[in-house]
């Protein structure tokens, strides 16, 4: 009897592991190698992608700055300052004129790009610079770019070297200047700083996740932008060799597994650069990429080990119970394997067939138990799977999300290049212009639609952007006497007084400093704004008890016209405006800091009689 059990038991425990337990076993490692395969072609494919719009960026961004150069080498005042010192007959001791000086100088403050501008003579020496000082290094620096330009009339670009030590990468963009008869008169130069001006395009964080970054490298394979894992002091002066940057100095476009010069097994995405010389690449880390089969992984190990212990009990009861006839319970088992699992042996007696008869039919009920209990953790698998698939699908709309962001980002930086040179050739034109003739009239019109507009661009450029917060403790308290000071001219010009009740005991508050301070800057301005002259505002600022801790409250309020309840449910909307020269977009900046940092914006307010604004920040406890 006890090796009939056992042999019964065996052939039972046997049959259930190859009906149920090895299908759900193929089922998980088949679901672990397609995710896998899945993920890293969509991660190949995403990072090819990012890289080429990376290429396109910085190539787009350079070619900007080249159309820069080459409309400085055509603005008349520098051209007829160098003809008037060629003409000269000083000598070679006749100083640059003003005007040229003076018109590098605005160059230079209204670009913030350029790191230094100077006019080099054809025979070497320096006409003109921002910066004599660096002049002569720089000058060394170009020669081979000046040569070039002897026999081209297009900006060029020169090769990345280092100024000063360690202070950073430079290039150099030149043009020529000719004369009215194409004769060459001058080059001028600029340098640009590659920590001010290419880094922030190359440290951008969106699709490259929690370990991804894109940099570049030169002939030299060393890394010309900035890390995102190590300080400048770590890759001065270093050279890398990776896979990466070996393929992509051999001049290849294309994506794979590799180490990283971290160390780091990454997925990445090179391309190489020829016109500057440079290669770009894309990098994330393989275990960022491939989390999600951890979580498949493990359902389908448990599930395989829960399914084989039940199988292990069902058996071993089935065994100790087994005494009746095999033919009918063989008979019963068969029509059970087809799927009958209904299936009950009827008995009436008490003997050993009766007995035989009931512990089959209690082995029948608790596998069926169990088979309802593998169809819900089917089930479970199942919409962990549609959970998996529904996150990809928000993954890809995010994305979608954020090269529409990045086009409105990159449609006004593009439109922000020539109306930067409209403003400059009116700075130079309202210079001729004396202030009591019509056309100063029309040309401070003019100029003021031009301010206007860069506002404008300014304002949609922060609010496409990502915000990244720097927090630390600070002192909202502090932040605003610091912008009252700043707004102290508006104030005084509209006779506006400032009323303050603020405890000198509020707690600090985990915040960026800066994004804080561009809110309480927002929220004043609109209040001077609104308020009538010689008119008053009131601010107020108290400990408050949130949902997740002490916080600290600020409350503006000013005496205006106030808003209507139908703008009032649409003020945080970008572009809504009721101000004539509003951009719409400052209340929808200052939502989307508040949000960021948890915080809390109300605005109540009547049409007539004035609006407040409570700006609640969460306290320590409640940031942490």
């Amino acid at each position: 009897m006890l090796q009939l059990r056992k042999r019964i038991s065996h052939r039972f425990f046997l049959a259930i592991m190859l009906i149920v337990v090895i299908p759900i076993a193929i089922l998980s490692y088949e679901s672990t190698i397609l995710t896998r395969r899945t993920l890293t072609t969509f991660a190949f494919q995403h990072m090819a992608a990012l890289a080429e719009s990376r290429a396109n960026h910085l190539d787009s961004w350079l070619e900007e700055r080249l159309d820069d150069v080459g409309v400085l080498s055509r603005l008349p005042a520098i051209r007829e300052a160098c003809q008037r010192f060629r003409e000269s007959t000083e000598g070679p001791s006749a100083s640059p004129s003003v005007l040229m000086r003076d018109t590098l100088n605005i160059i230079e403050e209204r670009s913030p790009s350029y790191e230094n501008i100077y006019i080099l003579l054809p025979d070497g020496r320096v006409l003109a610079s921002t910066h004599p000082d660096r002049a002569d290094e720089e000058v060394f620096r170009g020669m081979e770019m000046l040569q070039r330009l002897h026999g081209s009339r297009e900006p060029v670009i020169g090769p990345v070297y280092q100024y000063g030590g360690a202070s950073g990468w430079h290039v150099q963009l030149a043009a020529r200047i000719e004369g009215v008869q194409g004769e060459l008169l001058a080059f001028i130069v600029a340098v640009l700083d590659l920590s001010k001006t290419i880094d922030p395009i190359m440290v951008e964080r969106i699709g490259l996740g929690e370990t991804g970054e894109t940099y570049l490298v030169n002939r030299d394979r060393r890394i010309i932008s900035e890390s995102r894992f190590l300080e400048w002091e770590e890759i001065f002066d270093r050279q890398f060799d990776t896979h990466g940057i070996r393929s992509v100095l051999e001049e290849n476009k294309g994506t794979a597994i590799y180490e990283s010069y971290t160390g780091r097994e990454v997925l990445g995405s090179y391309a190489w650069l020829p016109r500057y010389e440079w290669g770009l690449l894309a990098e994330m880390e393989t275990d960022e990429i491939l989390w999600p089969l951890k979580w498949i992984k493990t359902i389908g190990i448990l599930t395989t080990l829960v399914v084989s212990l039940i199988c292990l009990f069902m058996a071993y009861v089935v065994s100790r119970r087994v005494s009746m006839p095999i033919v009918q319970v063989a008979d019963a088992a068969e029509r059970m394997a087809h799927g009958d699992l209904a299936q009950r042996i009827p008995f009436s007696s008490q003997d050993e067939v009766g007995r035989l008869a009931q512990s089959f039919n209690v082995m029948a009920q608790q596998l069926s138990q169990s088979v309802a209990s593998l169809r819900q953790k089917e089930e479970s698998l199942q919409n962990a799977y549609n959970e998996l698939i529904a996150a990809q699908e928000q993954l890809l709309r995010s994305e979608r999300m954020a090269a529409i962001g990045e086009l409105v980002a990159s449609v006004a930086h593009e439109m922000r290049s020539p109306l930067s040179s409209i403003r400059l050739n009116l700075q130079i034109i309202g210079r001729s212009l004396s202030r009591d003739t019509v056309l100063h009239e029309h040309y401070e019109i003019a100029f003021d639609q031009v301010q206007q507009m860069e506002r404008m661009f300014s304002d949609l450029l922060n609010y496409s952007k990502p915000l990244e917060i720097q927090r630390k403790d600070i002192r909202v308290e502090v932040l605003m006497e610091r912008c009252l000071q700043e707004l102290d001219g508006e104030l005084k010009a509209r006779s506006i007084l400032v009323e303050q009740t603020i405890p000198p005991d509020l707690p600090p508050v985990i915040a960026d400093p800066d994004k804080i301070e561009q809110v309480l800057v927002n929220v004043l301005k609109n209040a001077i704004e609104a308020s009538p002259q010689g008119g008053r505002i009131e601010v107020s600022g108290a400990v408050e008890e949130t949902g997740s801790g002490t916080g600290v409250s600020f409350l503006v309020t000013d005496h205006g016209a106030g808003i209507s309840r139908r703008n009032l449910k649409l003020i945080f909307q970008p572009f809504f405006t009721t101000k004539k020269k509003g951009t719409g977009l400052g209340l929808a900046i200052v939502k989307k800091i508040m949000d960021a940092h948890r915080g809390v914006i109300l605005i109540e307010s009547e049409d007539g009689r004035g609006t407040s604004v409570r700006l609640t920040f969460p306290g320590v406890r409640g940031a942490e």
